[in-house]
């Protein structure tokens, strides 16, 4: 197992057959929600931390599978609110 940080909220993992037999699949029967549950697994053991939504590219081989994770932060809740701007009056010369 290959394990590559790119970035603060991303990762790249290469999976043998036999690493992904662990988990109980192979690279050509790999679904999405045991990618998910096994990306989250290996980063949580290595410490890395993928916050909020995770973004999978899988891409699967003959023996093995190369995964690309992406963390989205979560939004915050709502937006800061804004002091409304100042009208400035607008002082003219006498002509």
């Amino acid at each position: 197992m290959t394990i590559q940080p790119i970035g603060a909220n991303r990762v790249a993992l290469t999976l043998t057959s036999d690493e992904l037999s662990l988990y109980g699949c192979s690279p050509a029967s790999l679904t999405l929600e045991q990618a998910l549950a096994l990306t989250r697994d290996v980063c949580g053991r290595e410490g890395i931390l993928l916050e909020g939504s995770v973004e999978l590219e899988i891409y699967p081989g003959q023996w093995d599978v190369m995964l690309f994770a992406h963390g989205a932060a979560a939004m915050p809740p709502r937006p800061i609110p804004r002091r409304p701007l100042r009208h400035r009056r607008v002082r003219r010369e006498p002509t």
